[in-house]
């Protein structure tokens, strides 16, 4: 296998789809396979031992917010794409509904899970190639404001140029959209006339299909941008702030997030800017927490 065998195999794993509505599983199952090989981790990983803990973790950070998070199903599901290794997985006794097998099963089984022989070695030999894998999955998946915490969480400290490239537009249109202010806390700071920490925020995200168009855009300070990202807060199709009840914090907190709850939001200057409801029920559904 050639390392754009690789790619290619990589950017073709199937991923549980039903629309736009967001399925990480599997790119942070790979993502974290990979984050261990760059740390000289073995090629097999235990589902007991690492992954139960790991990727659920990782699971419940990053996806979106559920009432179980579920690791088991990457790992087992990633074997179908060709790439994924499995062993001591014969005896499995599969779920009902499907050939997946249950996380008792692997458990008792002491089941073990790595990408193929194949690929483990190319990945030995080219640690360069596992870092740009890594980086094709993670921003082909998430905002670049969300893929730094996430390499954090995987133990690692580089920063990815960022595959996906923005239209130069989007950020001068959105800003101008709403005279340069945050959406949310009016922040509007500038040295002489150059504006600092506003940002143009996707509301749908470019990953799944949002487009870089001012009616996917608002105008929102660093914190309040990361905040939409993590799914902190959301706006509704009313153009008011909803908080997650998940977040909490010191006196602070409540100033710049809590105390903004219900509140509507500045509107664009121009009516033909205004974000479309499907964006913000895409968000609401898919981010929010």
């Amino acid at each position: 296998m050639t390392p754009n065998e690789l790619r290619a195999a990589i950017l073709g794993v199937k991923r549980w789809n039903r629309g736009d509505e967001r399925a990480p599983n599997k790119p942070l199952m790979m993502a974290y396979a990979l984050a261990k090989y760059i740390q000289g981790h073995g090629q097999m990983f235990s589902y007991e031992d690492e992954i139960d803990r790991d990727v659920h973790l990782l699971l419940k950070r990053f996806g979106p917010s559920r009432k179980a998070y579920h690791p088991e199903y990457p790992f087992w599901r990633l074997f179908n794409d060709g790439i994924w290794r499995l062993d001591n997985a014969e005896e499995c006794i599969p779920r009902s509904s499907n050939t997946d097998a249950k996380k008792s099963e692997l458990i008792k089984h002491q089941v073990t899970g790595g990408f193929s022989d194949e690929i483990y070695k190319l990945l030995q030999s080219d640690t360069q190639l596992a870092i740009e894998l890594l980086e094709t999955i993670l921003s082909e998946s998430f905002p670049e404001s969300i893929v730094p915490e996430i390499t954090a969480q995987l133990g690692l400290e580089f920063t990815f140029k960022q595959v996906q490239k923005r239209d130069p537009n989007f950020r001068r249109e959105v800003l101008n959209a709403y005279n340069g202010k945050c959406a949310i806390c009016g922040f509007d700071a500038r040295i002489n006339d150059d504006l600092f920490a506003i940002e143009a925020a996707h509301i749908k995200w470019k990953q799944f299909n949002g487009p870089c168009d001012v009616n996917n855009g608002l105008a929102l300070c660093s914190i309040h941008h990361k905040a939409l990202d993590k799914g902190a807060i959301t706006i509704t199709p009313e153009m008011r702030v909803a908080v997650s009840n998940s977040v909490n914090g010191g006196g602070i907190v409540e100033q710049l997030i809590c105390d903004f709850d219900s509140k509507q939001i500045q509107r664009p200057r121009q009516i033909k800017h205004l974000p479309l409801e499907a964006y913000f029920d895409w968000h609401g559904e898919n981010v929010f927490r």
